[in-house]
């Protein structure tokens, strides 16, 4: 949902700013060509608004993969929804898991920002269950708080390959 107003937002900022450039006839704004002139029908390179920045995209060096900025990377893997027991956590907590390629990190997705903070631990490891005690602080009441929100990744290392032990989430 974030990335879709900030993709909004960005669309109506460049039609603002392309709408505002092909409107002005002041100084530095493209003239167009005289009725019946041979020149070009179309200008070799866009023409420039002052103050404003052209974004230019560079290609990733060959034989190189890029990683995503968002969801899941490669190499990582979704734990399915059956592996994980969540029963024990408050509505709000944070669910989402996933594991590195070699099985021996459990990375809890989560939100915090503003005056939320949330932490992750190992509990027990047993041969059936690995437990991940998850702590959610906030702000006190009345108290003021900036306003952002940023995803979170927090690593937990486990003692063995997770396999198809179930992941216990749990208060704490």
């Amino acid at each position: 949902m974030r990335n879709a107003v900030k993709l909004l937002g960005t669309g109506l900022l460049l039609v603002t700013l392309t709408a505002c450039g092909a409107s002005s006839t002041g100084a530095g704004a493209p003239s167009a060509p005289p009725v019946g002139s041979t020149g070009p029908e179309t200008p070799t390179t866009a023409p420039t608004v002052p103050g404003t920045v052209t974004p230019t995209f560079d290609p990733p060096p060959p034989g190189t993969v890029g990683r995503p900025t968002q969801g899941i990377a490669p190499g990582d893997d979704v734990i399915a929804e059956s592996q994980v027991d969540a029963r024990g956590l408050p509505e709000g907590y944070p669910r989402t898991l996933t594991r590195s390629l070699d099985g021996k990190q459990v990375i809890l997705g989560a939100e915090e920002g503003g005056c939320r903070r949330v932490s992750a631990r190992l509990g027990d490891q047993t041969a059936a269950q690995v437990v991940v005690l998850i702590t959610v602080t906030t702000a006190a009441k009345g108290q003021m708080c900036p306003d952002y929100i940023r995803d979170i990744s927090i690593p937990l290392t486990l003692a063995a390959p997770l396999g198809t032990r179930t992941v216990v989430l749990r208060r704490g």
